[in-house]
């Protein structure tokens, strides 16, 4: 009888705690109550905000049990070949795990472009960069050529976004093109540029529109390469060898997904 009474005191202690630590986790922001994916997470040192509603949830879950693991080669690029003095021009800045990294290492932290054509990603962008005080500017447009407007995928999973053809069976939605060469315009980079690219396809679509820009006015590149076809990390390089950019590094990404390329001007 008496050993019974401790079970059930036990029982009662044991579900006061968990309530106590589920009010406490409640209470802090990061969980929702009619959403309980957490809307934060602790990414090198730096708060990221992802929207549940706009982020598929899984994605959420992996970040949160390997922190470290999204972006790992682009980062170990950055770690080996970021210049802190140059200004940045990066495209498809998602969420900002890796735009807020750069930032932090950049002696001008304002001198970095973080270009998201994504709506549904923009506001978990925008929160991270006010989180961690960053100070990159958000540019809200896709990087295409020949056109003023452009049509993307309107996917929330940050990994699945692609300009593409306007179609009856996927969700579009149209956003306003441009270049890094106006980029660069706009935000008075004179040169010198480092350029970071996870844009799922479409770098190969920069070196061949803006071949003269980068080879005048980029002194490095930090570059996801995606095969498809003919386009392939041994023709990115050809392209960019033409321009007169060496390839310093190529590291496979660990998910098979692409290979991350750095090159730098030799002149």
């Amino acid at each position: 009888m008496k050993i019974m009474e401790i079970s059930d005191e036990a029982i009662r202690l044991t579900t006061m705690l968990t309530l106590i630590c589920i009010a406490t986790t409640l209470s802090v922001g990061c969980v929702g109550i009619t959403d309980p994916t957490p809307n934060q997470a602790m990414i090198r040192e730096n708060l990221i905000f992802i929207d549940p509603n706009h982020v598929d949830a899984s994605f959420i879950w992996n970040l949160l049990l390997d922190p470290n693991s999204f972006d790992r080669e682009l980062v170990n690029g950055v770690d080996g070949w970021l210049i802190p003095t140059h200004p940045v021009i990066e495209l498809g800045a998602g969420v900002g795990i890796l735009s807020t990294y750069i930032n932090d290492r950049l002696v001008i932290p304002t001198q970095h472009m973080a270009v998201e054509p994504n709506p549904y990603l923009q506001l978990s962008l925008e929160k991270t960069r006010s989180y961690n005080l960053s100070g990159y500017t958000i540019v809200p447009k896709a990087v295409a050529y020949g056109t003023q407007n452009v049509t993307i995928s309107a996917s929330s999973t940050i990994i699945k976004n692609r300009i593409i053809e306007e179609s009856a069976f996927v969700k579009t939605i149209t956003i306003p093109a441009t270049t890094v060469q106006q980029i660069a315009t706009d935000a008075n980079f004179a040169g010198n540029v480092t350029l970071v690219m996870n844009i799922i396809g479409s770098e190969f679509d920069v070196i061949l529109n803006e071949a003269e820009f980068l080879k005048n006015n980029v002194s490095t590149i930090i570059s996801a390469v995606y095969t498809s076809g003919n386009n392939t990390p041994d023709s990115f390089a050809e392209r960019l060898e033409h321009l007169e950019f060496v390839e310093m590094s190529r590291m496979e990404d660990e998910g098979g997904g692409y290979t991350v390329m750095i090159f730098e001007k030799t002149a």
